[in-house]
């Protein structure tokens, strides 16, 4: 599918009654889901995935991009694949866009997994190291290694988009959320620890919340027994 002239992959089995669209994370594709996808299908679910701009299949976005933009795109290929207010499932960077659309009146429902987005805490490490950052990139001399692990292995063109992504902060959009949410949360998930979690389910009024032990960053994947059983009644629209 071409949008604004950016090719975009998707993928999906079935028809558009009760749609649920899933949405990877950052630096991964639509194959990283392929559990879920497989499972939702041999349920007879009508699922849908794709890979985001810069992943997997799909091209890479134009430098401009920023987390809008790629809810636009996603918006643009709901519209073209004919899918109705979907069901949302969402993991980590694509729990912001999954946000996004939740806020925009979007969605029937909304799976949010250790789902980025939210402004974070910052540890007095933390500081100290943004603190002497900005200092060495005032003084010209920013290290070559400067940056996230994800940061330092996106292509030139993809730095900047991630930059504007992950500097767009969507605690705000909470409130503007009216559909049923799951929010579904390793508890030792440390790229997004479950303080967001949490303040996820205070922010979206109709949501509830999922803590798993024995689970980090990717809990769909580390129990995805769990995870297929809640999102299967979660989003039950009365199939037998």
């Amino acid at each position: 599918m071409l949008y604004n002239g950016t090719e975009v992959f998707y993928k999906g089995s079935g028809g558009v009654k009760d749609p649920i669209l899933l949405l990877h994370g950052w630096g991964a594709s639509s194959s990283a889901m392929d559990g879920i996808y497989g499972y939702l299908a041999s349920i007879g679910r009508n699922v849908y995935a794709v890979d985001f701009p810069g992943f997997g299949k799909s091209d890479l976005p134009p430098e401009s991009w920023g987390i809008y933009e790629y809810a636009d795109c996603i918006n643009y290929v709901i519209s073209e694949l004919g899918l109705i207010k979907p069901t949302v499932i969402g993991h980590s960077f694509g729990g912001r866009v999954a946000i996004i659309l939740g806020a925009r009146n979007a969605v029937s429902k909304l799976v949010l997994c250790d789902a980025a987005g939210l402004k974070p805490k910052l540890s007095l490490k933390k500081k100290i190291a943004v603190m002497k950052y900005k200092a060495a990139k005032r003084r010209g001399k920013v290290p070559e290694n400067a940056g996230s692990p994800d940061y330092a292995a996106l292509p030139p063109a993809m730095k900047k988009v991630f930059v504007r992504v992950v500097n767009t902060h969507l605690d705000g959009l909470l409130k503007k959320i009216n559909a049923p949410t799951l929010i579904f949360w390793g508890k030792n998930d440390k790229e997004t620890p479950p303080y967001m979690a949490r303040r996820l389910n205070r922010g979206i009024r109709d949501s509830g919340l999922v803590m798993l032990d024995g689970a980090g960053h990717f809990a769909y994947a580390d129990r995805p027994d769990i995870f297929n059983a809640a999102v299967r009644v979660f989003t039950d629209n009365g199939e037998k």
